[in-house]
């Protein structure tokens, strides 16, 4: 996904929590519960340690804060964090995984957007089974996995193969405290995924995205699933992660079912300007992950991303879930025309400048950028 804000920027609408008793009671007094993050360095896993490093709602909720990377230059972004212990993944190293594992109670265990994320959460999970320490497992996953067929939607229908693994321990005696406190997140489309197409909207006018007239989802902001997120894991109950949270199964999907339309339409009320709606094939779409405009998202994410417009046309995004943030929060998280207030710098159109050229005929314009 393309660069994000703050989690004050992202998040948009400043959510305080309002969560339950044994939250309020936790918040008392420091916690001593130990957090690891996986990926740190994913623009979902910093935006979640900003929030529990920088935000009082969850600094005292937790003693200790570790983040896993996949990269030296991953390290070198979250130093700005003086309390967030970082350490770097190693695929050689089973038995570093381990120890890491060992030294936390909570894992927020966050796939990579990479092509090999599956085989790297099933190596995650399996040094948590043997640590044997890692009460709380908190798994993020993708709304409309479930929906997805596995020779249509591959790196779709993963992610419940990575549920499945997620939820093994709870069934498993040998694997000690891991896994006895569970909880699977299933964030839907990010609203920040619509970045991509900045060029279009400040150069056209236009929303270039792969669905019909007709088809409709309902795109998440960012910060919404990472206050979701921090919630889950600095939660506290008499089993581990509190009873609201323990167990679950969150669907978090923005609260408004939009076709391209009406997309375009929040667009233009928060921008001020005409936004237009453009269908454009699969095809095109691809051809503009593939350029430039896509050169910061891994080759697994474009294939996720047009994965998840194929669902959208075939009708199976046609709900929205916003009980997680309604039960937590208060509230149903951000509109889309909040979403495009947020981001209206990068997808305002550029007003283009007029000059006058002489031309057989009479006198023509010529527009330049």
């Amino acid at each position: 996904m393309p660069p994000k804000r703050s989690a004050s920027d992202a998040n948009g609408s400043g959510k305080k929590s309002t969560a339950s008793k044994s939250n309020a009671k936790a918040a008392a007094k420091k916690s001593s519960r130990r957090i690891l993050v996986t990926a740190g360095e994913g623009q979902t896993g910093r935006l979640i340690i900003d929030l529990l490093a920088t935000d009082d709602d969850y600094t005292s909720k937790y003693d200790e804060l570790t983040a896993l990377v996949f990269s030296e230059e991953a390290m070198s972004i979250l130093e700005e964090y003086e309390s967030v212990k970082v350490i770097l993944y190693d695929p050689k190293d089973d038995e570093m995984l381990v120890k890491s594992m060992e030294l936390v109670d909570t894992c927020l265990l966050i796939p990579p957007a990479r092509k090999d994320k599956a085989k790297i959460t099933r190596q995650l999970l399996e040094a948590a089974k043997k640590a044997k320490t890692v009460q709380n497992l908190v798994l993020l996953s993708s709304a409309g996995a479930d929906y997805a067929e596995r020779d249509k939607q591959p790196r779709l229908r993963e992610f419940i193969d990575l549920e499945v693994l997620a939820m093994q321990p709870k069934g498993d005696p040998s694997t000690g405290d891991t896994g006895h406190s569970p909880c699977i997140i299933r964030a839907g489309f990010y609203a920040e995924n619509l970045l991509l197409y900045t060029k279009q909207a400040q150069g056209e006018g236009k929303l270039p995205i792969p669905i019909g007239e007709n088809h409709k989802f309902a795109p998440v902001a960012l910060g919404d699933v990472a206050q979701i997120a921090a919630h889950a894991i600095t939660s506290e109950g008499p089993h581990g992660l509190a009873d609201d949270v323990r167990g679950q199964i969150l669907v978090v999907t923005g609260p408004q079912l939009v076709a391209g339309a009406e997309l375009a339409e929040a667009a233009s009320q928060a921008l001020g300007a005409k936004m237009q709606f453009e269908p454009i094939t699969e095809a095109a779409a691809k051809k503009i992950l593939n350029s430039s405009q896509g050169a910061e998202v891994d080759e697994a994410e474009r294939e996720y991303l047009l994965e998840y417009y194929s669902l959208v046309r075939e009708g199976k995004t046609n709900y929205t879930a916003t009980a997680a943030m309604l039960a937590y929060f208060g509230e149903r998280g951000q509109e889309m025309s909040e979403f495009f207030k947020t981001y209206s710098e990068e997808f305002k159109p550029k007003k283009r400048r007029m000059t006058r050229t002489k031309a057989s005929g009479g006198a023509a314009t010529r527009s330049r950028g």
